[in-house]
């Protein structure tokens, strides 16, 4: 599990529901932080995963209040969005466009840009839990609409969000195991599928047509059997459950021809694995023949036609130039 950033209890809750963010006054933002008082306190938040996006657990015996007014945002003038994954209890926020309930299973927002209430409600077991992360509001523009409000309710109880919500929870529980650039990109992931989530949520898209579903299926059959050098239009539609004809149709339509598909499928292979760091000691025919082409001679040829470079000049404009020493020095002890 995470470390944990701050816990009270009947004993002391009263003095130190301030201390919220951590003993640095590091974590969440400026707010008014309330613990009713109840028959059983227990308050207890973990920081499982750090970086920038850092993941947060809340646990909770009693109700919990914070009010986040213009005055603490004129204060510490932070811009971060708080995404809430319910998992015990309700979440209960207030704006200026009214009030909103966030149930178990169904997963929220907070803007410290904006003036909120919150409430953490328990549930009949008197439990409230919710798992969190903080993105810099600037940084989650990139998955989430700008016009997702304080309080708009999700679900994540299947589909895209949901193994969202597993993936971050798995990050928050084994986040001092996992290389923090990984833990990065899963999270970017995660924060796309949630993007992704609210977007269709505010204007769904239209249904796929059927062409547009074996559109797909053509494209990944053609991905899976890449490496067989004998890979044919005919295999392809046999192995996609249609005919050869309407397979050639498909691709007309959107204005693509299977031996294009075919060819540029293969190249991208091939950028990929020459300019991987563990394929470093794999020839340059070797790879070829991963990607299905049936000589290196042939390669090349349709390698350069694609990217006007050879295999070897692409793979060596892929490795990363090192400097020397001592460029390091100078540039370390210059003014």
């Amino acid at each position: 599990m995470g470390d944990i950033i701050f816990a009270c209890d009947a004993r002391n809750y009263i003095s130190r529901q301030t201390e919220y963010r951590g003993p640095k006054k590091q974590e969440y933002f400026e707010g008014d932080y309330q613990i009713l008082p109840s028959s059983y306190v227990e308050v207890c938040i973990e920081k499982g995963l750090a970086g920038p996006f850092p993941i947060f657990n809340l646990r909770t015996r009693s109700e919990l209040r914070f009010r986040r007014s213009w005055n603490h945002i004129r204060c510490d003038k932070i811009d971060v969005t708080i995404i809430w994954f319910v998992k015990h209890g309700r979440l209960a926020i207030s704006s200026h466009r009214g009030r909103t309930i966030t149930k178990s299973g169904e997963f929220t927002i907070t803007r410290s840009s904006q003036p909120f209430y919150t409430e953490s409600l328990v549930d009949e077991e008197s439990i409230h839990e919710a798992l969190h992360v903080a993105v810099p509001t600037h940084i989650l523009r990139s998955y989430v609409p700008d016009d997702v409000n304080n309080g708009a309710i999700f679900s994540f109880r299947q589909g895209d969000c949901h193994v969202a919500e597993r993936t971050l929870r798995a990050l928050f529980e084994e986040g001092p195991n996992v290389d923090r650039q990984q833990a990065e990109d899963f999270e970017r992931s995660a924060l796309g599928a949630v993007g992704h989530c609210m977007s269709e949520s505010i204007s769904p898209t239209p249904p796929r047509t059927l062409g547009a579903r074996r559109l797909d299926d053509i494209l990944d059959h053609i991905q899976m059997h890449l490496s067989n050098p004998d890979l044919t239009v005919d295999a392809v539609a046999s192995g996609c459950g249609i005919s050869t004809r309407y397979l050639i149709q498909i691709l007309k339509l959107h204005e693509t021809r299977f031996s294009d598909l075919l060819w540029r499928g293969r190249v991208d292979r091939t950028k990929a694995l020459l300019a991987a760091k563990n394929m470093r000691h794999v020839t340059i025919g070797e790879i070829a023949y991963r990607a299905g082409f049936k000589s290196p001679a042939h390669f090349s040829r349709m390698f350069k036609r694609v990217t006007n470079k050879t295999p070897r000049n692409f793979r060596a404009s892929s490795i990363p130039k090192v400097q020397s020493t001592k460029a390091l020095t100078d540039r370390t002890i210059s003014p």
